[in-house]
């Protein structure tokens, strides 16, 4: 906890370290190319590194990950062709290269940001390791955020969405084609009442800093067995990006920490579900969900699961979690929520004031995981 005695004090939210490294040209360590030095820059390192702990990340592997030539060379090709995030070798990590105000907007929220995860350990905001910049000896800059890559999973994802709080393309599938989602989720009410508050506690942080224009990234894997099964068969843990945690034991529930504690009304008896998952898992990593057709109109359609060569199968496990986290609302945001309200109905756009866009956030949430039964 080397935090604990200055994680007040202004100096570790905003200290920088610097070193220098050395590839070849085409930055191969096989290559007899012309050696470049770049200059390597890390920003809060000892806020980051606290934050790499609460998710038991190894210095080492992370290192590895993040200082190596290729992640080098795919960085300053991102920067020029674009998308601007790539994964790391072992899918564990996502980089994504970042502009000035991006830059910004992290390093400002940054001091919240570590005091919120810090608090709510079960939440659902996208897990930040590391804020770094490289700089060749011949070139410009380049900035970088690295995350967990919340679709990290020991099984299948069948189906993923990223789901944004507008009509317009408000789903849209990891092919990148517009669909409609057409399923629900039905998680246990205890389950459910938990999530839900902790989205409410990371909506007002988002809120509380400005942010807007998240989305929450789902993925889903069709269970191929029966789901007792399943959940009592698997001798993998579920792991996503910075969880190393390799034990677990059965539990009726994902834990919270104190600090997280809700109240839960359940009876004792729904306590006992057959539907049972591990303790350590957390929110949004391998979460046990059955699937319910909707049958409301427009996007709400319903619609079978298909998987594993049945009809309908209606039992999943969900990875979610909110990512774009980092779009403030700034000037250059302010002018493109008026030109969209000049073209779109107000209620159809995700262009809205940061308080509008988190209580629009929770609604669809809410919609998400239904508490009626279908």
């Amino acid at each position: 906890m080397f935090l604990s005695e200055q994680e007040h004090s202004d100096h570790v939210f905003s200290s920088t370290k610097t070193s220098r490294i050395r590839f070849s040209s085409d930055c191969s360590p096989d290559s007899r190319g012309t050696p470049i030095e770049y200059e390597w820059t890390d920003y809060c390192p000892e806020v980051f590194r606290k934050l790499q702990d609460f998710e038991n990340i190894d210095t080492g592997h992370y290192l590895l990950s993040v200082r190596g030539p290729e992640t080098v060379k795919l960085l300053f090709l991102k920067k020029k062709n674009g998308p601007r995030h790539f994964s790391s070798y072992d899918n564990k990590f996502i980089f994504k290269t970042l502009s000035k105000p991006e830059m910004k907007v992290i390093l400002d929220m940054l001091p919240n940001y570590y005091h919120h995860v810090n608090k709510y350990r079960n939440t659902l905001l996208t897990k930040f390791f590391g804020l770094h910049a490289v700089k060749p000896s011949n070139g410009q800059k380049v900035c970088f955020v690295v995350t967990e890559n919340i679709l990290q999973s020991d099984v299948s994802i069948h189906k993923t969405f990223n789901l944004k709080c507008s009509y317009q393309s408000r789903f849209i599938s990891k092919t990148g084609a517009e669909e409609d989602l057409h399923f629900a989720f039905r998680l246990r009410t205890s389950t459910r009442n938990q999530l839900l508050a902790q989205i409410q506690y990371d909506c007002k942080f988002l809120e509380d800093e400005g942010i807007m224009d998240y989305t929450l990234l789902l993925g889903m894997h069709v269970c191929p067995a029966p789901f007792d099964s399943v959940i009592k068969d698997r001798n993998t843990p579920a792991r996503v990006a910075g969880s190393d945690d390799g034990k677990s034991s059965p539990s009726d529930s994902p834990k919270l920490s104190q600090s997280d504690e809700v109240a839960d009304s359940v009876s004792a008896a729904e306590s006992e579900s057959s539907c049972q998952i591990e303790s350590g898992v957390k929110f949004g990593v391998k979460m046990p969900a059955r699937v319910v057709n909707t049958r409301r109109k427009e996007s709400w359609s319903a619609a079978p699961v298909r998987a594993a060569g049945k009809e309908e199968n209606n039992k999943v496990f969900l990875y979610f979690g909110i990512v774009d986290i980092i779009q403030g609302c700034g000037v250059l945001k302010r002018v493109e929520n008026a030109l969209k309200n000049l073209h779109y109905d107000l209620q159809s756009t995700s262009a809205i004031n940061p308080k509008a866009y988190s209580a629009r956030f929770q609604d669809l949430v809410c919609s998400l995981f239904p508490e009626k039964n279908y």
